[in-house]
């Protein structure tokens, strides 16, 4: 992936004390206008904050990074756009890291949530538009959970940086890490994919470890061991009955 080296992401620089969705003001954005490259809309406040599959993200007001990015890629094949996911989860694991340095409880749980030991801290929502079999502009948008002291009891699996180490952080200093971490990484797209690919798997939430999942379709629960990701971005979990490998694309599941 090549960018244009006078266009780092957060060089433009978007900021809002209340909005009703980064997302969706970056998806507007694009649709009107030409953006720079890695134009960053940020708020303090989301009245509407998207997550996946069109679930809301909730947040107190100043406390945690609410934000969305605009790049333009170059020389990406939509074949690989599962490597943009494991690019983006790993970058914001990377951010984390930085205040929270204790890898063995950071887990990338797919398709693209970061959690620390059993708990969400961060959730990641990616939107690419193609063109003639090419990427012709991605947002990124990223939920992450950095000063909220609590959360309501209809979210008992978040987690956020301050209840992990009990001191608060400087949001923009995460913002600048991150910002840092994913300039890094998404240069392995192209240059060093397997480098991605191991370790994406490396830190994969209930990688080799038997666990129970409910098929949605069928409303049926399945043992199984997840034995990795696909190229396309597919959980591949071992049945324990019959030891066939399934696959799944994201939204086939729910962890139990």
């Amino acid at each position: 992936m090549h960018f244009n080296k006078n266009q780092n992401i957060g060089d433009a620089y978007l900021f809002f004390n209340s909005i009703p969705s980064t997302h969706s003001y970056a998806m507007e954005l694009l649709s009107h206008s030409f953006p720079q490259h890695g134009t960053v809309i940020s708020a303090d406040f989301q009245e509407a904050g998207k997550g996946q599959q069109e679930k809301t993200w909730f947040s107190d007001k100043g406390k945690n990074i609410l934000l969305s990015i605009i790049l333009f890629p170059d020389n990406i094949a939509p074949s690989k756009l599962f490597l943009m996911n494991m690019a983006v989860s790993l970058a914001v694991r990377k951010s984390i890291l930085i205040e929270y340095p204790v890898p063995e409880n950071i887990y990338l749980k797919w398709p693209n949530d970061v959690y620390i030991s059993n708990k969400k801290i961060a959730g990641i929502l990616i939107k690419n538009s193609l063109n003639f079999h090419k990427v012709q502009s991605t947002i990124i948008s990223v939920g992450l959970n950095v000063n909220q002291a609590s959360f309501p009891d209809f979210l008992p699996s978040a987690t956020s940086l301050f209840l992990n180490t009990f001191k608060e952080t400087i949001r923009k200093e995460i913002e600048k890490n991150l910002f840092a971490a994913l300039e890094e990484y998404l240069t392995y797209i192209n240059e060093q994919p397997d480098l991605l690919n191991f370790q994406y798997h490396s830190c994969l939430l209930g990688m080799n470890k038997e666990h129970t999942f409910l098929i949605k379709k069928n409303n049926e629960t399945l043992q199984g061991t997840i034995t990795g990701v696909s190229d396309k971005g597919e959980l591949i979990v071992k049945s324990s009955s019959d030891y066939q490998s399934l696959y799944f694309q994201h939204g086939d599941l729910i962890y139990l």
